[in-house]
């Protein structure tokens, strides 16, 4: 059965505040170790999307498969199943969202010792290796208001990773971010492809985008506008993609 190979499916999914609606019939398919970019002009739904993915947000109808886990958007869903979801799906928010009254370290190890039932020394333990693998073994004992932008990002990734996802979203990874901060969240993005983790990425940065993306979604004003792998940044099929990327 193909349907085992996919990470994600996403059915005819309809999203509204109040009366404007931000998603319209939107479907489309990610692979195991995808890294598919959505991307698109502000208002384009691309973050709405994101986060139905999460269930950080619900549709108003449509299903949503991911890592295993179904869900369909005509009836309520438990917060059982939502949080049942965030064990396997990683979200890395666009202000990091980290604690500033902990640690580095503690940042880390919180989730895993109070959801997952990790201990604490497993944890630490675990926390280490990925700070040491992301280069930031020297800053475990650092409150993030002390870390730079940069280091900041890549903690929030780490936390990330704590919990050994599946799926990884990332809301506008580079928004702040000098080009050379840039570089290294490139070269993270891919080391994690590299490992089978299915990565979705938020973004309107192109030159990022092309060198991230295993395939890509381009959004406008909440509907796929084209879709398809790395290759259509240099053939383009809709005129309105052809047009985004001359920005």
């Amino acid at each position: 059965m193909q349907f085992l190979s996919m990470s994600i499916q996403v059915k005819q999914i309809n999203k509204s505040y109040g009366t404007t609606q931000v998603l319209h019939d939107v479907s489309f398919e990610c692979n195991n170790g995808e890294t598919l970019v959505l991307l698109g002009p502000s208002g384009a739904g691309k973050s709405s999307l994101l986060r139905v993915l999460n269930l950080l947000e619900s549709a108003d109808d449509g299903q949503l498969s991911i890592t295993d886990h179904q869900f369909d958007f005509s009836a309520p869903i438990a917060e059982k199943q939502e949080l049942q979801l965030r064990r396997k799906v990683g979200m890395v928010f666009q202000q990091y969202n980290l604690w500033p009254h902990m640690t580095v370290m503690q940042n880390l190890i919180e989730a895993p010792v109070k959801v997952a039932g990790m201990t604490v020394e497993e944890a630490k333990k675990q926390a280490l290796e990925i700070l040491t693998t992301l280069q930031l073994a020297d800053k475990a004992d650092t409150w993030p208001l002390q870390l730079s932008g940069g280091q900041q990002q890549r903690v929030a990734i780490a936390r990330a990773l704590m919990m050994k996802p599946e799926v990884l979203l990332f809301d506008e990874p580079t928004a702040a971010l000098d080009p050379e901060i840039t570089t290294q969240v490139v070269e993270i993005i891919k080391e994690l492809s590299a490992t089978g983790i299915t990565q979705v990425v938020v973004t309107h940065e192109v030159d990022f985008a092309k060198k991230i993306a295993s395939h890509v979604l381009y959004l406008e004003k909440g509907h796929i506008v084209e879709h398809g792998t790395n290759e259509i940044f240099s053939n383009p099929q809709t005129t309105a993609f052809a047009d985004y990327l001359k920005h």
